[in-house]
């Protein structure tokens, strides 16, 4: 593993909320004013934003959250991208030993601190998958829709009417409906390792090495991370409940898809292993269905954890 920026550890009882940002300002106040009203006690959480390198006044609009929450601020020089290396200051710098890491532009329910909270709490070595509405919500209607909910109503009553629209159900809720959302009966649950809304212990990803901040495109550093847990025998666990929205903004998704080709063949390199391999030709769907595990009987699965 490469050289990081992770550092020693710190531990304490709460979790420690890591947003990398970059020139998205208004999107990061969306999500620090839903951080903001969460159920935990102040005094058990922090959010630690980690700035690569903004320009559009990022860090005064931080400032302005001092006096609300705990929250720290991080910026490093705009050198390419670097979110990789940004999420490693951000666990430098964390207090408490659950990690949530939380994409900027997503909107909290109040009650998603303490449910990943207490999920940990009862769980050692657990990697929290969490689903987020609007999540592949591409369409024009779907992106208004959200945007509309969430302008004419309170957060929770937004949460509420999210729930009732299947259109806007996250994308990986969809498939693993039918598997009882049991990421057990996968060989490469890691696959959906996602950072827009994940949680995990410090302690694990220190034990896995951190991010790779060889990753300097979008795509993959998740992921990599994700396969590094889960072979180090953590629990991979999806969270039914879905305690996040994904706010619709712009995104070049044709650039996206270019850079990420990058980084699979990064990863090809990296591991010998039959699943790394199908990310070069293959969606994270296709991959989950062909790693079902064919000799997985109901009665041999794993008493699924509680989550709520």
């Amino acid at each position: 593993m490469n050289k990081n920026h992770i550092g020693s550890i710190k531990s304490g009882t709460g979790v420690s909320v890591i947003i990398p940002t970059y020139n998205r300002c208004a999107l990061l106040k969306r999500t620090l004013d839903s951080l903001c009203e969460q159920t935990l006690e102040h005094k058990n959480y922090e959010v630690i934003i980690v700035d690569d390198g903004s320009n559009d006044g990022t860090q005064e609009m931080v400032a302005n959250y001092q006096s609300t929450v705990a929250i720290h601020y991080i910026f490093q020089p705009d050198d390419g991208f670097q979110v990789a290396k940004a999420r490693n200051k951000g666990l430098s710098r964390a207090h408490f030993e659950t990690i949530l890491f939380l994409d900027c532009g997503m909107v909290a329910h109040p009650q998603l601190l303490s449910s990943h909270f207490q999920c940990h709490s009862k769980t050692d070595n657990l990697v929290l998958i969490g689903m987020s509405y609007g999540i592949e919500a591409v369409e024009l209607s779907a992106c208004d829709l959200i945007k509309n909910t969430m302008a004419e109503n309170e957060i929770e009553v937004a949460f509420e009417l999210f729930s009732k629209n299947h259109q806007l159900m996250d994308c990986r809720g969809r498939f693993f409906a039918d598997l009882n959302f049991d990421l057990g009966l996968l060989n490469a649950p890691w696959v959906i390792f996602w950072t827009s809304c994940i949680s995990v212990s410090r302690s694990d990803v220190m034990r896995a090495g951190g991010f790779d901040e060889n990753f300097c495109a979008w795509g993959g550093e998740d992921v990599d991370l994700g396969y590094r847990l889960f072979h180090l025998g953590c629990k991979f666990v999806l969270h039914q409940s879905l305690l996040t929205v994904h706010y619709p903004h712009e995104k070049d998704i044709e650039n996206k898809e270019q850079q990420a080709k990058g980084n699979v063949a990064y990863l090809m390199n990296k591991y010998s292993d039959q699943w790394i391999n199908m990310l070069a030709t293959k969606s994270w769907s296709e991959i989950c269905a062909h790693s079902i595990k064919s000799c997985h009987s109901q009665d041999q699965k794993d008493t699924p954890i509680e989550v709520t």
